[in-house]
C-alpha cells in the first residue's frame, strides 16, 4: 500500500516553480512516490489551465438572487448552462473550455441580458444593473471585438435615427429641399454603415465576432449572395465549426439553392381546408411564392399590390402560392388576415413560425420574401415589391 499522508506537505511554498516542486518531490520521496507525485502535480497544472473561470460584480442585487447562463445555440436558440446565485453583490461560474461560444447571462428580476464570448481563463464582469449591455467585460481579444462591433452598429443607428427625425420634421413642414437632402444623408449613412460592417466582417475572419456581423448581412439581405459565400469561405475552420458558423453555413446553402435561374425546390403543405396542395398543382405561368404572416407588418403593406397585380394577370396565367409564417395555434389569425386583405390565391401553412419547413427549405430568414417562377419552375425573380413586381410580371406576360 502507498502511503499517501506526505500529501499535505508536498508543495513547499504558493511562489514556488514547476522545477522547485519536482526537485522537493525528489527529496522527499522514494521512486513510487515520485511517479505519483509528478503526476498529480501535472494532472493539477492541466486542470488549472483548461479550467475558465467568470467572476461578475453587481451593486444593489439581493442575496440568493439567480443568475442563469445560457449558450447561444443554432437558430439563434438559448441553451441553459448553468445557474448560480447573487453573494455579496458578486456571482460566479465555472466555463468549460470552448471554440468561442457565444453566451447569456441573465439575472432574475433584471430586465435585459447581457453577451460576451468564452474566450479567456479569466472573464471579469462589472455588471450594470441599470442596462446589462452596458456591463464592462474584461477577457480575451473576442470581447473586444464584440465591443467594437456593437458601439459601431449603435453609432450608425442613432446617427440614422437623428437623420431620419429631421427628415420627418422636414416632411411636416413642407421643406422640400431639406427632404431631399436628409434623404440623401439617409442613403449615405446607410451605405457607409454598410461599407463599415463589410470592412469589420472581412478583417475578423478569425473571430465569431465576424461571423456575427456576417449573419446580420445576411438578414438585412445587403450584399449579394455570391459575395456572401464567398466572404464566408474565408472564414477559419474553428470559427465556421461553431454553432453560428455551422448555421451560417446550412443556410448559406440553402439559399444557394433559391439562386436566380435555379429551379425553384418542391414542397407542399396544408391549405386552410385541410388539404395537401403541393407547388407543382398550383403553379401557373408565372407564380409567386409569398412568404408572409397576419403578424407581420411590412407583410400586410404588401399585399394591397399583390392583389391588384393579381387581378390585372390572373386571367393571363399569373398566380400565387402564399406561404403563411404564422405561429401555432393561430390559425384563425391566418385566416382572418387571407379575408381582410382579399387573399384570394392558394395559401400554405404549417403553423410553425420560424421553423415553418418550407420557409427552411428557401432560407428564409426575414419576411416578407418573394420569388417568382416560370411555368418551367425556373427562379426569375427574388423580393420584388410593388411596381418592380408589377413590371417583371407584364415583362414574362405582356400587357
Amino acid at each position: 500500500m502507498i502511503d499517501l499522508s506526505y500529501k499535505a506537505n508536498l508543495f513547499p511554498s504558493s511562489s514556488s516553480t514547476l522545477q522547485e516542486y519536482v526537485i522537493f518531490v525528489l527529496i522527499k520521496t522514494n521512486k513510487m512516490r515520485i511517479f505519483f507525485s509528478l503526476f498529480i502535480l501535472l494532472a493539477l497544472v492541466g486542470c488549472d489551465s483548461s479550467s475558465p473561470k467568470l467572476e461578475a460584480s453587481i451593486d444593489d442585487v439581493k442575496n440568493g438572487t439567480n443568475v442563469y447562463l445560457t449558450q447561444l445555440g443554432p437558430e439563434n436558440i438559448p441553451i441553459p448552462l448553468d445557474t448560480t446565485q447573487v453573494q455579496n453583490n458578486s456571482f460566479e461560474f465555472d466555463l468549460k473550455k470552448s471554440n468561442q461560444d457565444i453566451n447569456l447571462i441573465q439575472i432574475e428580476g433584471v430586465n435585459g441580458n447581457m453577451i460576451f464570448i468564452n474566450d479567456a481563463n479569466q472573464i471579469k464582469i462589472e455588471a450594470d444593473k441599470s442596462n446589462l449591455r452596458n456591463s464592462k467585460i474584461e477577457a480575451g481579444e473576442h470581447n473586444q471585438l464584440l465591443k467594437d462591433y456593437l458601439d459601431m452598429i449603435t453609432s450608425y443607428a442613432e446617427e440614422r435615427d437623428f437623420i431620419k427625425n429631421e427628415h420627418q420634421q422636414a416632411l411636416q413642414t413642407k421643406d422640400e429641399i431639406a427632404v431631399l437632402d436628409y434623404r440623401l444623408d439617409i442613403e449615405a449613412i446607410e451605405e457607409e454603415s454598410k461599407e463599415a460592417t463589410l470592412e469589420f466582417i472581412k478583417t475578423n475572419t478569425h473571430s465569431i465576432v465576424g461571423m456575427m456581423a456576417l449573419s446580420d448581412v445576411m438578414n438585412s439581405k445587403s450584399i449579394p449572395l455570391n459575395q456572401m459565400k464567398s466572404i464566408y469561405e474565408e472564414y477559419d475552420g474553428e470559427v465556421k465549426d461553431t454553432p453560428l458558423g455551422r448555421a451560417m453555413g446550412q443556410n448559406i446553402a440553402k439559399i444557394g439553392a433559391t439562386d436566380l435561374g435555379a429551379e425553384a425546390p418542391k414542397f407542399s403543405g396544408p391549405t386552410p381546408d385541410g388539404d395537401n396542395l403541393s407547388l407543382d398543382d398550383a403553379k401557373g405561368k408565372v407564380t409567386l411564392i409569398d412568404f408572409w404572416a397576419s403578424w407581420c407588418r411590412p407583410c400586410r403593406v404588401e399585399n394591397p399590390n399583390i392583389v391588384s397585380i393579381y387581378n390585372d394577370y390572373k386571367d393571363k396565367g399569373f398566380t400565387v402560392v402564399g406561404v403563411s409564417l404564422d405561429k401555432p395555434n393561430r390559425k384563425d389569425a391566418w385566416l382572418k388576415a387571407i379575408e381582410d386583405d382579399n387573399l384570394d390565391w392558394n395559401h400554405i401553412s404549417n403553423l410553425k413560425h420560424w421553423q415553418e419547413p418550407i420557409a427552411q427549405k428557401y432560407g428564409v430568414r426575414a419576411i416578407p420574401a418573394a420569388f417568382l417562377i416560370d411555368e418551367n419552375g425556373i427562379i426569375i425573380g427574388k423580393d420584388l415589391r410593388g411596381n418592380d413586381l408589377r413590371e417583371k410580371v407584364r415583362e414574362v406576360l405582356g400587357n
